[in-house]
């Protein structure tokens, strides 16, 4: 079973990586997200570290911190936004651009934000947990559980902001329905295009990272740091085409689970399998 699933990632994710060869400019939206990313950290966190510097108030760190962690959950759903609405011009055979995917994400701003904010106080509230139970087996089970279940049901939620352009409420009970219409009630993430682009990376950043940390104490650390750097270069262009791959590919799943259309050149079975029932004891 587990092969199966393996087999069916890997042929799914073959297919969303032909579609970006075929259209590099969607690689582009991850890749200009970086650098809007860190200058609203530094924008927010500058005078938030000035503050506390001054006053070494820790609350004041913290507020700071979630505003930041805010200003980056936005940043990121913006150009995923961006990046989805481009894809689906590109897998129904059009031109699509740049331009034309953050035109859609400038629209959708106000949408955008609000999700942007669900996310941040979730992902908050998944933290805290995780950080109360950290000591306890069940506490750690429970907030996997948690982290995974929401996970599960916003798998469409991108998709759905950038087609239809409804609201974050409206758009969580969306995805939801979709994933419960199309697969089932019980379902298990078996779906994930980006985690094979992972295992494809892990021999060289693993070839890399130890022969850079043996260098390092064999005393050569100029070409030990040589490697390293290589390394942390594989991690991030890794981190790029998997984040757009699995962009590519849900979008694909979702025009396919709403009106039963297959594009991109994807195959119906390997869609209609992407999830996996789950089994009943």
């Amino acid at each position: 079973m587990r092969s199966g699933r393996f087999q069916r990632g890997w042929a799914l994710a073959k297919q969303s990586f032909r579609v970006l060869r075929d259209d590099r400019s969607l690689l582009l939206f991850p890749v200009i997200s970086i650098p809007v990313a860190l200058v609203g950290t530094a924008i927010v966190m500058g005078p938030g570290i000035a503050l506390y510097t001054a006053d070494n108030q820790e609350a004041i760190l913290i507020a700071f911190g979630v505003v930041t962690l805010y200003v980056l959950t936005f940043v990121t759903v913006f150009f995923n936004v961006a990046l989805a609405a481009a894809a689906s011009t590109s897998l129904a055979g059009g031109d699509s651009s740049v331009g034309e995917g953050l035109r859609v994400a400038r629209g959708r701003l106000g949408v955008i934000a609000a999700w942007a904010l669900v996310q941040t106080v979730v992902g908050v509230i998944i933290s805290a947990i995780q950080s109360a139970t950290n000591e306890s087996v069940v506490g750690r089970i429970l907030g996997g559980l948690v982290s995974f279940a929401w996970s599960a049901a916003t798998f469409f939620v991108v998709p759905v902001l950038a087609l239809e352009g409804v609201g974050p409420k409206e758009a969580f009970k969306r995805s939801v329905s979709v994933l419960r219409e199309r697969w089932g009630e019980g379902v298990v993430g078996s779906a994930s295009a980006s985690g094979i682009v992972f295992l494809v990376a892990l021999p060289a950043l693993l070839a890399l990272g130890v022969g850079g940390y043996a260098l390092i104490n064999s005393g050569q650390d100029v070409a030990g740091g040589v490697l390293l750097a290589l390394a942390g270069a594989v991690l991030v262009v890794a981190i790029l085409i998997g984040s757009t791959v699995n962009a590519i590919f849900r979008v694909a799943l979702y025009r396919f689970a709403t009106d039963g259309t297959v594009v991109g050149g994807f195959d119906p079975a390997q869609m209609q399998a992407a999830f996996a029932p789950k089994k009943r004891r």
